[in-house]
């Protein structure tokens, strides 16, 4: 049992994947499956499951090699198509006829979900990309201080390579302020920066813009979000006149944490919307 969610942690079997994928599942409805980003795993949307899953049937994965599945420490097991494959063996577990399907991405989760697109022939009804923090038609340039925040972690200076890396991706001084839970998830997934330093990530470009520009799309970006993702986000509107877009208000990166109202409205209404 997972005892933050209270929820039976279940695993999709491995059809496409690697491994099976551990989620959590709430309500029912069309799916909505919530991709976390760096650092995170299956807890990180928990001001999500409860309140959306009147909605939908919410899951919450947690890609490869995060908590609470084994660590991965290579690029070629640590890898966005390896990701991408782990969110079609949870559809392919879970979905039934005629159930929708929604993507949110969060972070390095929005470049999955995107990736997801090209690689998967189902049927996708919406997407949601929140904070992503990818460029357009050229390689993504790697947050500056990643090397240095992996490097600390192997050699053993977790937090400091944490601390570092968390600061960079919300604004300084958010480590030190972080509750005890989100630490604690952090702290669990701190080996995932190791391999995601090796990763080389696929240049976002037009055959993703053209899968992107085929179904409804919702650019959500932090109000005090830094100014990498307000760059990403501004990219994305500008070669997807289609998509809409909203700011949270009093929220940084982790917008969905900090203010999950606002954030929790925003999804629910684009879908409800456009779906």
């Amino acid at each position: 049992m997972n005892a933050l969610l209270q929820l039976p942690i279940q695993f999709a079997p491995a059809i496409h994947s690697q491994h099976d994928v551990p989620y959590v599942a709430q309500g029912q409805g069309d799916l909505l499956l919530l991709v976390h980003g760096s650092l995170c795993d299956l807890r990180y949307w928990r001001w999500q499951l409860s309140k959306l899953a009147n909605s939908f049937q919410v899951v919450s994965l947690s890609l490869p090699g995060y908590w609470p599945s084994e660590p991965l420490y290579m690029a070629y097991d640590f890898d966005i198509d390896n990701h991408c494959a782990a969110i079609a063996d949870v559809i392919q577990s879970l979905q039934t006829t005629d159930q929708k399907i929604h993507l949110l991405g969060h972070s390095r989760g929005a470049q999955v979900v995107a990736q997801y697109l090209l690689h998967y022939p189902q049927t996708i009804n919406s997407v949601t990309l929140a904070d992503p923090a990818f460029t357009l038609q050229q390689p993504t340039a790697p947050l500056p201080i990643l090397d240095e925040a992996a490097a600390l972690i192997a050699a053993g200076a977790e937090t400091e390579g944490l601390g570092l890396f968390i600061d960079a991706v919300s604004g300084p001084s958010t480590w030190s302020h972080m509750v005890g839970w989100f630490k604690h998830m952090v702290q669990d997934n701190a080996h995932t920066l190791i391999a995601q330093s090796r990763e080389a990530l696929p240049v976002i470009g037009k055959d993703h813009l053209n899968a992107l520009a085929q179904i409804p799309t919702l650019l959500l970006g932090g109000a005090r979000s830094p100014l990498r993702y307000q760059q990403s986000l501004a990219l994305l509107q500008t070669a997807l006149p289609h998509a809409q877009s909203h700011t949270i208000a009093n929220a940084s990166h982790g917008m969905n944490l900090a203010n999950p109202k606002a954030f929790n409205q925003a999804v629910l209404s684009f879908i409800s919307s456009n779906c």
